[in-house]
């Protein structure tokens, strides 16, 4: 009997293998999914307005926007409105709680009788947290002469000259 000593035989070693196709595939769908999401989120209708500047501005959130534009009805978070039905439309968009903010954004060209009749409305609903919106002033130094040739600066957000 012959003890020869015997070598076991080597094993083929397996080299681990990760499939990223199905995780870029994830990855490409999700940043489409937010491309096209963003276009939609924002508190703008799409409303080409000239809101006036001021230097006091402040953001606001958790509001109810009324809309004045020249020449058409007010909206009330973007849904069409008779001015002397403002009030109303209001207490709908707050659920009847006079403690919300009501931003104004009237155009720079609307008439302000237009503008005083919507905030007298607002005022006979009992809403008292009301706030003009307006486009935060440019501070790069531009003489008034290459800000009058200039097209007006498209604003952020809405903001308020309201003081607490």
């Amino acid at each position: 009997m012959s003890t020869a000593f015997t070598l076991p035989r080597r094993r083929r070693r397996i080299t681990p293998y990760l499939d990223l196709t199905a995780m870029i595939d994830t990855v490409f769908n999700l940043l489409i999914f937010f491309a096209v999401a963003s276009t939609f989120v924002g508190a703008r209708s799409g409303l080409d307005m000239r809101l006036p500047t001021a230097e006091t501005t402040q953001r606001v959130s958790d509001r109810i926007i009324v809309t004045l534009l020249p020449g058409q009805p007010a909206q009330v978070n973007g849904a069409s409105v008779a001015p002397e039905r403002i009030g109303a439309a209001l207490k709908r968009a707050s659920g009847g709680d006079a403690d919300a903010q009501i931003v104004v954004m009237a155009d720079r060209d609307v008439p302000y009788s237009q503008l005083v009749t919507a905030l007298d409305q607002a005022r006979l609903a009992d809403y008292h947290r009301i706030a003009l919106a307006a486009a935060p002033r440019l501070r790069s130094g531009w003489g008034e002469a290459e800000r009058s040739r200039s097209p007006a600066p498209k604003p952020a957000a809405p903001r308020s000259t309201e003081r607490r």
